[in-house]
């Protein structure tokens, strides 16, 4: 049972839904999601869809993660809801829980996402909060990451119960950190990495097209900039570094959760979904770091 505070910090999700009838469609269909506090339109759903009301989630994350023995304080807890409550996001630190990575302090970090209008799936996973730079660090480890639909066959109680899981998988995770920080790598090699991975163009004409074109050039440009800010101030002398310093696994780790983190350059007309692009960012991210090319690289 959750405590008051806990409940308050969590206030601004909690508000009931209902799935409504439309009159003027057949309900085998399509169905409405309303906010029935205020009466607003929320999305449409079809029959197979089972709400997940965003307190259910996330307050039965919380109560989880306190039975696994793990303290959550209630001032740590930020949530913040988009599109009239349509969308959710709660995240926190655990902050007993903290590893040291090279000259970096990590602390735990759960994260978890909710939405009526079908823009995002239940998603809830542990990464690490870089206390040099408050970066989020996204796990790769499927058992620290899930997501579902919102169907009857989802169980958000059994989805919330494997936390336990979670937590000693990511935790296990760490164990690579520290070798990505001594695995030196050469410059090359992180930007082909990068055409590979974050940096390869999502379209189906790619089959028809050389290599290079493939290659988003503009984001390209931008991870190395970055890169090269990160293996100055990590395994140089920061700023003022003379010469070339080379860098490591854990600078494209970092650069890459940093850009997924900040997404203050985003261009003006798509601010207001900086929530939606930096949930695709973490998981281009995930996916990076699973992926074959950066595998290979762990064992040059």
């Amino acid at each position: 049972m959750l405590n008051t505070e806990i409940r308050h910090a969590l206030n601004e999700i909690n508000f009931p839904i209902a799935v409504q009838e439309i009159p003027t469609i057949p309900n085998d269909q399509f169905r409405k999601i309303v906010r029935t506090d205020s009466d607003t339109f929320l999305g449409m759903c079809k029959t197979r869809y089972k709400p997940i009301n965003h307190m259910d989630a996330f307050g039965g994350a919380i109560e989880n993660i306190i039975n696994a023995g793990l303290k959550v304080n209630p001032e740590d807890i930020k949530v913040e809801s988009y599109e009239h409550g349509a969308m959710a996001k709660m995240e926190f630190t655990i902050p007993q829980q903290k590893v040291i990575v090279g000259k970096h302090e990590l602390t735990l970090k759960y994260i978890a996402r909710n939405s009526y209008n079908g823009r995002w799936k239940f998603q809830s996973f542990f990464g690490w909060l870089n206390a040099v730079c408050f970066n989020t660090l996204v796990s790769g480890r499927q058992l620290a990451y899930t997501a579902n639909r919102h169907t009857k066959l989802f169980d958000i109680e059994a989805s919330n119960a494997k936390i336990y899981n979670a937590v000693e998988a990511v935790t296990d995770e760490t164990k690579n950190y520290t070798d990505w920080w001594y695995k030196r790598i050469d410059d090359d090699q992180v930007a082909d990495m990068f055409k590979k991975t974050i940096c390869k163009k999502d379209t189906n004409i790619q089959k028809y097209v050389s290599e290079d074109q493939e290659t988003n050039k503009k984001r390209l440009s931008q991870l190395m900039d970055l890169y090269d800010a990160e293996r100055r101030q990590i395994h140089g002398k920061g700023d003022y570094t003379n010469g070339y310093v080379k860098g490591s696994l854990w600078c494209a780790f970092q650069l890459a959760t940093y850009w997924s983190t900040h997404i203050d350059s985003t261009m003006a007309k798509d601010n207001y979904k900086k929530h939606i692009i930096q949930q695709k960012r973490e998981t281009s991210v995930r996916n990076m770091i699973n992926s074959n090319t950066w595998k290979e690289l762990e064992k040059v």
